[in-house]
């Protein structure tokens, strides 16, 4: 409760009204404790508001502490006081009363209920001269919860903005006055989803979800063909059909997965980032191979079929060394490029050269083997690399790799103004 010194050219007057008016809010709510905000002015006044309690309305008053606020008028002090006091309370139920006091009292109540979602009360009733005329008394309620709702509503978009789709889902489970809550609680959950790599619970969310952006439409057929492709690939095709769709699938994986990374930079989070990328360059090399119907990710390299398209015999020679005692081959990063330019693809030996310091550097960061940070420039350099090497490595298949990654980028959302 805030406590004031009156309003009115007669202070005795002032006096009895103030006494009412706050000793009528103590005895419509009861409180079990009270909280005095007054000023140096004002604090003789409590033992008055508590004897009018006794003699206006037979209440014995409840326990009480008094908050002294040095300079009423100074805002920015009383709402650092108010705010505090009320934070320090949150777990009770909380009324601020800001039916006295000075004008900077009050208002810091009301933003100090709008931040802790407690509710502030005022008297009022009918006004002569513009006070309150005794005995027409009547408590009036605000609640600022649609507001900070809003404030919370905008604070959600923002974090989806910037990528941070844990926080927005957050931020929006607790709002309960803004009607189209759940329509962003639903487009949220689908990038949370998406953005975990988890395509089919995304494409769950966003299959029904409202076209809030042209991107949003444009993410869904995405991940539409995405998981088409891939119940394509399980069924009863040809194995050359189902290399085929393996490769345009893992291709927008990949697309997927720079866009990704982007996101992790954008958010300097370059270490993840380089994750990413490391992923990115070793997909680049199974969705080459496949043009060869040579299966790395969901099946085996076989040596007797690797035999029947290798034409320099060192190079069979060399790969049957490799093979397990069930003709199996296994084989790293670099000789997957090398493997590529043995079957004839001219300058993958060349991409993988050229990509190899960025993989170093990924191997002695913190989240691979080493303990070395990547910085900014790094990540942001090896990105542009992977992708400059990726169009050019996929040039001669017929997939369109800049509107695939237009397709896969994630929407901005403006904030509705109403």
């Amino acid at each position: 409760m805030t406590v004031g010194t009156g309003i009115g050219s007669d202070p005795a007057d002032a006096i009895d009204r103030l006494v009412r008016s706050c000793s009528f809010v103590i005895q419509s709510y009861k409180p079990d404790h009270i909280i005095y905000f007054c000023s140096p002015e004002s604090k003789d006044l409590v033992s008055h508001i508590e004897e009018g309690c006794r003699e206006l309305w037979g209440l014995t008053p409840p326990q009480s502490e008094t908050c002294i606020i040095e300079d009423p008028n100074d805002f920015a002090r009383c709402f650092e006081v108010i705010y505090g006091v009320c934070v320090l309370f949150q777990e009770f139920e909380i009324v601020i009363d800001a039916s006295s006091g000075t004008r900077s009292m009050t208002m810091a109540a009301s933003i100090a209920s709008f931040l802790t979602r407690s509710q502030v009360t005022h008297v009022t009733g009918e006004k002569k001269g513009g006070l309150v005329i005794p005995g027409t008394e009547r408590m009036k309620e605000m609640t600022l919860f649609a507001a900070y709702d809003r404030l919370r509503f905008h604070q959600a978009i923002d974090q989806f903005n910037n990528n941070h789709f844990g926080s927005s889902l957050e931020l929006l489970s607790g709002i309960s006055t803004i009607p189209e809550r759940d329509i962003y609680y639903a487009l949220f959950h689908g990038y949370y989803s998406w953005d975990k790599l988890n395509y089919a619970e995304a494409f769950r969310y966003l299959q029904h979800a409202d076209d809030l952006t042209e991107g949003v439409s444009r993410n869904r057929d995405f991940l539409q063909n995405l998981l088409e492709l891939e119940a394509k690939g399980e069924n009863g095709f040809s194995r050359k059909e189902q290399c085929r769709f393996r490769q345009e699938k893992y291709l927008y994986i990949l697309v997927d997965l720079l866009n990704n990374a982007r996101r992790r930079i954008e958010g300097e989070r370059y270490d993840d980032a380089f994750a990413r990328l490391y992923r990115v360059v070793e997909l680049l090399s199974q969705v080459l191979l496949l043009s060869w119907n040579i299966d790395d990710i969901e099946g085996k390299i076989h040596f007797t079929e690797l035999r029947k398209i290798l034409h320099d015999k060192r190079d069979v020679s060399l790969y049957a060394r490799r093979a397990d005692r069930k003709g199996v081959i296994r084989i790293g990063l670099r000789s997957k490029f090398m493997l590529l330019e043995d079957l004839g693809m001219q300058g993958a030996g060349e991409y993988y050269m050229h990509l190899e310091p960025f993989l170093r550097v990924r191997n002695d960061s913190i989240l691979a083997h080493g303990l070395s940070p990547v910085h900014g420039d790094e990540a942001r350099e090896m990105w542009r690399e992977v992708f400059t090497i990726t169009r050019k490595a996929c040039t001669g298949m017929p997939f369109d790799l800049e509107r695939l990654l237009v397709q896969s980028a994630y929407p901005h959302l403006e904030t509705p103004m109403r």
